[in-house]
């Protein structure tokens, strides 16, 4: 009985150690597995990082290269936009200078016939006359100023008034109611000379001798 009892007693020991060997040799392996999961966990994670880093670094280049793109693009077309801008200001300026210029010559001739006109009109106005130069005088001086300030305007300057060619027109118009006025005027009847008398001529006398003219009668 003894024996049988310690043949049991040393197989399971023998067991025991058996099972803890595995036990020893299982946790060894589960560590190595462990160790190895989290190598290749970390080297998963290291690639899908470089993977995550080149990805960016490739969108961002092609986010810089769209971005450049896009203001080149958008620089030329406000380089576009200022040429035609410019070139519509330098068409508008000369524009501009070309009717001022036609304006002025337009008034340059109005004026020196409404000058005449006025001249004229004065002088057949007669007791108006006065009147007219006083006029004349007024409108010449708002014709200067309307001059000078067309020759401004053609020079480029910014100070433009549509007025002054209206005035040119306005002149000769007044020169030309001055002139009707002085037509309708009836010319002052002025006295014939006083006929001086004339001496009758002698009658010839019939016997060949000159006939005197006989004596006044007297008054009693």
């Amino acid at each position: 009985m003894t024996r049988a009892a310690d043949s049991v007693g040393e197989s399971v020991r023998t067991g025991l150690l058996g099972l803890r060997e595995r036990a020893v040799e299982a946790g060894k392996v589960g560590a190595e597995a462990t160790a190895r999961a989290a190598q290749a966990a970390e080297q998963l994670l290291a690639e899908n990082t470089e993977e995550l880093r080149k990805e960016a670094t490739k969108r961002g280049r092609k986010a810089r290269k769209e971005l450049a793109k896009a203001g080149a693009q958008k620089r030329k077309e406000l380089a576009k936009k200022s040429g035609q801008t410019r070139k519509e200001l330098a068409r508008a300026s000369a524009e501009a200078r070309k009717e001022a210029a036609a304006r002025l010559a337009e008034m340059r001739a109005p004026g020196r016939k409404a000058r005449a006109a006025a001249i004229k009109a004065a002088k057949a106005a007669g007791e108006s006359k006065r009147k007219a130069k006083r006029d004349f005088k007024s409108a010449k001086k708002e014709f200067k100023v309307a001059v000078a300030e067309a020759k401004a305007a053609a020079k480029g300057e910014r100070k433009r008034r549509r007025w002054p060619w209206l005035l040119g027109i306005g002149l000769a118009a007044a020169a030309a109611a001055y002139a009707l006025r002085a037509k309708e005027q009836p010319p002052v009847a002025t006295e014939p000379p006083k006929a001086t008398p004339t001496p009758a001529d002698p009658k010839p006398a019939t016997n060949g001798q000159a006939s005197t003219p006989s004596p006044a009668p007297k008054q009693g």
